[in-house]
């Protein structure tokens, strides 16, 4: 990021790598506690849908303090300050993003695993869903697949971090595998290039968040439209 030629450390950087993980796996924890259904419960649901909320509010709000304290001490460069410059690269973005659903959600699968989690999620408690999927996922995932991911790896090859900065971000969407959803994959993949791209550009991770939470959150009232919601 336009940064001095930074030395790497093979142990530092191993330590970067499980670190990722982790943080990646602590991210994905808040939401993981509404992932049980009333057929494994049986008769410990309605306690469960009771308490399963509140716990992984407080999952939430501990993971963020950890996710956001890593990135302020990751962040290699002094964040910019939004500018005219600033809001059309997050429009032209937008665009592209926008561009990229249009061509690609027609030849999707009508369900894929992330899906059919989120749908999970969103039976136990669609005020969470949406809270996550508008606010919080926005925010951590960008943090993390673009903020820490950028800052830590190849520093001085920022076209190799922009591009698998979009792979893995697919891939956590999409493992892949024989089941996989290769359109749905490569929406992701191009989605997490264009957000690396932001990033990169603007040197703010607000910027990456604003066009990744336009995302969701049209993503989300199209949903709410065609189910006839609104």
């Amino acid at each position: 990021m336009n940064n001095p030629k930074i030395s790497y450390h093979p142990i530092k950087t191993i330590f970067h790598i499980i670190a990722f993980f982790l943080l990646f796996l602590l991210e994905q924890l808040p939401l993981s506690i509404l992932t049980l259904t009333k057929k494994q419960l049986g008769s410990k649901y309605q306690a469960y849908i009771k308490i399963a909320p509140i716990i992984t509010i407080i999952l939430l709000i501990v993971s963020a303090t950890i996710i956001i304290f890593v990135f302020k001490q990751a962040q290699n460069f002094s964040t910019q300050k939004f500018t005219k410059k600033t809001w059309l690269i997050i429009l032209i973005a937008t665009i592209l993003v926008a561009l990229t659903n249009f061509a690609t959600v027609p030849f999707m699968k009508s369900s894929n695993a992330n899906v059919d989690a989120l749908n999970l999620i969103g039976q136990n408690n669609m005020v969470i869903l949406i809270l996550f999927s508008v606010i919080v996922a926005p925010t951590l995932e960008e943090i993390i697949f673009r903020g820490i991911f950028m800052n830590w790896f190849f520093l001085n090859r920022p076209f190799v971090s922009i591009l698998l900065s979009g792979i893995i971000f697919g891939y956590v969407h999409a493992p892949f595998g024989t089941g996989t959803d290769w359109i749905y994959a490569l929406s992701k993949i191009l989605l997490g290039i264009i957000l690396a791209g932001v990033y990169y550009r603007t040197k703010n991770i607000k910027a990456n968040i604003t066009v990744h939470f336009l995302n969701n959150f049209l993503a989300i009232f199209a949903g709410l439209a065609i189910s006839g919601v609104i």
